[in-house]
């Protein structure tokens, strides 16, 4: 199978000078020399080459250099990929030249770039080069969002110096939580445990969740809200009656009726009526006493049904159990019982009697259970309706005690105040306060909440997360196998030594199963920066051989940055491996050269993998190694990705 793999690495000077860095596909490449010579930026060229929001190439190269370009290829199919490099102290340029064909020529300078673009169109030509998303819509900021893109896929391609060793950090850019979020969501995509439209509908059906929430609890804090108001309200209205602001036999029971009779008290066209008298308390006294009979027949049989559903639950549990008991007898093939005893073979009907017997309880216990079935969903409903029936009594019950705390506040304000005009002033003082600073009287444009309901419904249908989790479960132990096997071949101690490695997609995260004792170890638990190593490289090449079964979008491009660094940390320029101890290895050589074997023969086994291994260290003996060393930059030659003879630019 192929997949893409990267050709050429270029830079155009100020004045047309061009260094190229060529690769061969499925292959090992490898880069060594010196430190400062700019073999990392190798891996920051082609970061910001696929669509990168910052330049992070060093200072060296930006003064240097106008422009960089990568050669991606695939098969007889090439892409080329340029973009501007801002002079230091500027971020990043949005200028990018993306160009697709044959035997595309690199560009000798800047103008003789090809396809100019903006850095999100950019990406969305790379993205359906590549496959990603299979889908036309641009990948702008707003759009990117949750949705699978390239820049999720440098997780899977770069081993960069401060994560092939780390024990927190497990791919590159999850040590950035703006990055993380982005990769954890689309890591199922790239897994082909799901596809672009159900990774956008499941982060859609989480944000709907969340928002469902919130409008039914405001919903919710709303009803409660609108209940007090009510109540006050129609405490208002009664001491308005009592007063003869209002006909004594005027009745209000929606809020719009109450609230309009308020203002029509406030505005002078409500006619006075009877004087209040202790008739109307009487009767309210009289509907408090009907509702609290009625909320205690509510109650009782609201227990009654609680009960009975606990009985419920427990006969049916037991029904359940002889159920299963019983359940034997249909084993025991009771129809083709004999009239003769087993023993001594003499005529008998008692075990056809028998039979007959176990039959009969095994019938009453299926139609018992039947009936528990049948039952409990109606005892359901109906402690459902007690409920909703006893919240109506009891904000029936708070609108009387409203109205009889009005009137009998206002009998004793009444005593307090010595004329009807006084009461009428004082009243009208009142109910315009409350009108004007309690009432909200702005539009509600409230959430349609079956709406928001129906949709989540269909979301969950279309995300299908049973069907994900499978697939994801799948792929993780697919990877976890592949990762297993490649950390048996690379040098390990303990207490990884014949370890099983597991991959968790969420988080994600691995764990190592120890062998012998099968404790499950955590990275922070194998304490080495050789184990640290191994699980890494082991982890990256699980992955690219599942992209490769799996016909995943994730170029072929494996970039590990100086895997001698736990074995050498002392050796800061480059270096003759086989000169190191005069031919007598210790055991960090020959841990090393355990690694270039195991990357050597990896990328011979894979379709399409191609691996650019950059390096201090230089193993001069090996075959191998020299034949796949592209360049070499070395204190003594003075060569570098950049030389220094280049002018520098205008605007450095």
């Amino acid at each position: 199978m192929k997949r893409w793999n990267v050709l050429d690495i270029f830079f155009l000077g100020v004045e047309g000078q061009r260094r190229i860095v060529t690769l061969k596909p499925d292959q090992v490449n490898i880069i060594t020399g010196a430190s400062g010579t700019g073999k990392s930026a190798l891996i920051k060229a082609i970061d910001y080459c696929l669509g990168s929001s910052k330049c992070e190439l060093p200072a060296h190269v930006r003064r240097r250099a106008l422009a960089v370009g990568v050669r991606w290829a695939k098969g007889d199919e090439q892409i080329i990929v340029g973009r501007i490099i801002p002079p230091v102290g500027q971020q990043t340029s949005g200028r990018m030249f993306v160009s697709k064909g044959r035997d595309l020529e690199i560009p000798s300078s800047v103008d003789r770039f090809e396809g100019s673009s903006t850095v999100s169109a950019a990406k969305a030509f790379l993205e359906r080069a590549f496959g990603i998303g299979d889908t036309d819509s641009p990948a702008t900021d707003f759009v990117s969002k949750g949705r699978a893109s390239v820049r999720q896929v440098t997780p899977y391609l770069f081993l960069t110096k401060e994560v092939i060793d780390s024990e927190t950090v497990l791919l590159h850019g999850l040590e950035k939580l703006e990055k993380a979020k982005d990769i954890v969501a689309t890591l199922p995509y790239f897994l082909r445990a799901t596809d672009e439209e159900s990774i956008l509908a499941e982060r859609r059906l989480r944000q709907l969740q969340r928002g469902l929430e919130i409008a039914e609890a405001r919903e919710q804090a709303k009803a409660s809200s609108d209940s007090l108001m009510m109540n006050r309200a129609l405490g208002l209205l009664t001491e308005a009656r009592q007063i003869g602001l209002v006909r004594a036999g005027a009745s209000f029971s929606e809020e719009q009726e109450v609230l309009q009779a308020l203002r029509e008290i406030l505005s002078g066209r409500m006619i006075e009526g009877e004087q209040p008298s202790d008739d109307e308390l009487s009767v309210l006294h009289a509907s408090r006493r009907q509702v609290l009979a009625q909320l205690e027949v509510v109650r009782r049989r609201s227990r009654a049904t609680k009960s009975a559903i606990r009985e419920s639950s427990g006969y049916q549990g037991a029904v359940k159990q002889q159920h299963e008991k019983l359940m034997l007898v249909d084993h025991l093939k009771l129809s083709d019982v004999s009239h003769v005893c087993p023993v001594c073979d003499s005529p008998s009907d008692r075990g056809r009697e028998v039979a007959a017997a176990l039959q009969s309880a095994l019938f009453k216990v299926r139609n018992e259970s039947m009936v528990a079935d049948r039952v409990k969903p109606q005892l359901l409903e109906v402690d459902t309706e007690l409920d909703s029936e006893a919240q109506r009594l009891n904000n029936e019950l708070r609108r009387i005690d409203s109205r009889i705390e009005g009137w009998l506040g206002q009998s004793e304000r009444a005593r307090e105040l010595t004329s009807l005009a006084q009461l009428h002033s004082h009243l009208k003082g009142r109910i315009s306060y409350f009108v004007e600073n309690i009432v909200d009287e702005s539009p509600r444009l409230g959430v349609d909440l079956e709406a928001l309901r129906a949709e989540i419904d269909e979301l969950e249908a279309l995300a299908n997360r049973d069907a994900r989790n499978v697939r994801l479960q799948i792929a993780e132990r697919k990877v976890s196998g592949f990762a297993s096997e490649a950390l048996k071949q690379l040098p390990t101690v303990a207490p990884c030594v014949g370890a099983e490695l597991e991959f968790l997609s969420r988080g994600p995260d691995v764990v190592m199963i120890e062998g012998g004792s099968n404790a499950v170890l955590r990275m922070s638990d194998v304490g080495s920066d050789q184990n640290y190593l191994a699980i890494h490289i082991a982890l990256c090449f699980a992955l690219h051989r599942y992209f490769e079964l799996v016909n995943s979008p994730v170029p072929g491009l494996l970039v590990l940055d100086q895997v001698s660094r736990p074995y050498f940390p002392a050796k800061g320029d480059d270096y003759d491996v086989s000169e190191i101890g005069a031919g007598v290895e210790d055991e960090d050589t020959q841990a090393m050269r355990q690694h270039i074997d195991f990357l050597f023969r990896e990328t011979k086994l894979r379709s399409g993998l191609q691996v650019l291994l950059i390096e201090h260290a230089y193993f001069a003996d090996d075959a191998r190694y020299r034949e796949a060393t592209r360049e070499r930059w070395t204190r003594k030659s003075k060569e570098a990705l950049i030389p220094l003879d280049w002018p520098v630019r205008k605007d450095a």
